[in-house]
C-alpha cells in the first residue's frame, strides 16, 4: 500500500467535506432525467483504517475503468467516517453495497456517493455496536449498469424510508427486464419493506443489503420468492439497539451471476463469482441449498463457534470483494472477519449487545476482470 503527502491528504479532505455537506442538505434525490453514465463497477477493501492520511489499497481492489491499475482511493475524514474515490466512475448514478471487516462489533454502512470531478466518491460511515462512530476495516463495491437482458439482476436506491409506495429515481436503480422496480412499506410496521423487481421472478438467488444515512439503522434481508412474474425482497431495519426503525438502503439480487451484472469466469472477460445462503446457523459444518449458491468448485460451511463460521466459497487463487448481509430479524449483524484465503473467509455475528451469536446471512464474492 502506498500513502498521499499530507498536502494531498488536505486537499482530498477539503473537497470530501463539501461533499458531506451537499448529501446532508439534498440526499440523492435525482430525477430519472439526470446523466447516469458511465457505466462501470469498483470494488476496494480497506484494511488499515487510518483518519490520517489517504492511501491507495494494494490489493483486492479493482476498477473497470483501469482494469489492471490500483487507481482506487480512501481517505480518514473522521473517526469512522471515509472517502472511497473511483476514478473514471463519475455519475450520479448505480448503487452500493459495503460490509464491515475485522472480529469486533464495529459496521458500516453507506453515507451517501456523488461525482467529484472525474471520480464517484462514496462515503462509507462506521460504527460500534451502541450507533457511535468507530473506525473499521470495510469491503466496499459500486456498480452502475445500463440497458436489459442478462441473468436476472436488479438494484434500488429506497430513498423514502416512510413512504407508502413509490418507485426509487431511475438512474438509481436497476432491472435486467427492463421494466422499474417499486418498493412499499409495510403499514404500521416500521422499517419493513419490499422491494418489486417486475420480470425477474425465479427461484433461490441472491440478496445484498446495506443501510445508508448517518445514523445508527442497519438492515437485513428477510426473505426473497417469486411472485409470478415477479420477484419480491423484503428487506428489515433496525436502530442501533435492535428495535425496528425506517431507513433509508440499498438492495442488489441476482440469479446465477454477480451483482455487477458482468460475465463469470471463465466466460470471456469474465469475473470469478460466487454466492451462498448460510442458513443453518447451528450445523457444524454442510453445504448450502443449490439454488441459493453459485460458485465453481467445492463450497462448504463450518460452525468454528458460537457465531463463528469459515465459508469455502469454491474459487482458488482469485482475490476479490467478499460481502455479507444478515438474514431475518433475530437482532444479529453479520460480517467478514478475514479472509483466509482467496477461496475461504471467515464470517462472524453479534447481536446487539456485543455477543457472538449463531444467525444465517448471504455471502456474495467477486474477484476482479479476468479474460476466458
Amino acid at each position: 500500500m502506498s500513502s498521499r503527502s499530507p498536502s494531498a491528504w488536505v486537499r482530498r479532505l477539503a473537497g470530501a467535506v463539501t461533499v458531506v455537506a451537499v448529501a446532508a442538505a439534498a440526499v440523492l434525490t435525482p430525477s430519472a432525467a439526470q446523466a447516469a453514465g458511465p457505466y462501470g463497477a469498483a470494488f476496494v477493501w480497506l484494511d488499515t483504517p487510518d483518519a490520517a492520511m489517504c492511501i491507495v489499497p494494494g490489493e483486492r481492489q479493482w476498477n473497470s475503468s483501469a482494469p489492471f491499475q490500483f487507481r482506487n482511493e480512501v481517505c480518514g475524514l473522521d473517526v469512522g467516517l471515509y472517502s472511497v474515490d473511483l476514478p473514471g466512475q463519475a455519475a450520479r448514478a448505480g448503487t452500493v453495497q459495503v460490509t464491515a471487516y475485522g472480529s469486533d462489533t464495529a459496521y458500516c454502512k453507506v453515507q451517501s456517493w456523488a461525482p467529484s470531478g472525474d471520480n464517484q466518491r462514496v462515503l462509507v460511515r462506521c460504527l460500534d455496536r451502541r450507533g457511535t462512530p468507530t473506525d473499521s476495516r470495510f469491503v466496499l463495491t459500486y456498480n452502475n449498469r445500463s440497458g436489459s437482458g442478462g441473468k436476472p439482476l436488479a438494484y434500488v436506491f429506497a430513498n423514502q424510508p416512510t413512504n407508502a409506495s413509490y418507485t426509487p429515481p431511475a438512474n438509481y436503480q436497476y432491472n435486467s427486464s427492463g421494466a422499474l422496480n417499486t418498493i412499499t412499506r409495510s403499514p404500521g410496521e416500521p422499517g419493513v419493506y419490499t422491494v418489486n423487481a417486475p420480470g425477474i421472478g425465479t427461484t433461490g438467488g441472491h440478496v445484498q443489503v446495506t443501510a445508508y444515512g448517518t445514523g445508527g439503522e442497519w438492515c437485513t434481508a428477510w426473505n426473497w420468492t417469486a411472485s409470478g412474474t415477479a420477484e419480491r425482497i423484503q428487506v428489515r431495519c433496525y436502530n442501533a439497539a435492535g428495535a425496528p426503525a425506517d431507513s433509508r438502503f440499498t438492495m442488489s439480487f441476482v440469479k446465477d451471476g454477480n451483482i455487477f451484472g458482468y460475465g463469470v469466469c471463465c466466460s470471456a472477460d469474465g469475473h470469478p463469482t460466487s454466492y451462498l445462503y448460510a442458513n443453518k446457523p447451528t450445523v457444524a459444518s454442510y453445504e448450502p441449498a443449490a439454488a441459493y449458491r453459485f460458485l465453481s468448485g467445492t463450497s462448504g460451511i463450518t460452525r468454528l463457534g458460537a457465531g463463528r463460521y469459515e465459508v469455502n466459497y469454491g474459487w482458488a487463487s482469485v482475490g476479490g470483494a467478499v460481502n455479507v448481509t444478515s438474514v431475518g430479524g433475530n437482532g444479529a449483524r453479520c460480517k467478514v472477519e478475514s479472509f483466509e484465503s482467496d477461496e475461504v473467509a471467515v464470517v462472524v455475528c453479534h447481536n446487539t449487545a456485543g455477543t457472538l451469536a449463531d444467525a444465517p446471512f448471504l455471502l456474495h464474492h467477486v474477484g476482479p476482470f479476468v479474460i476466458g
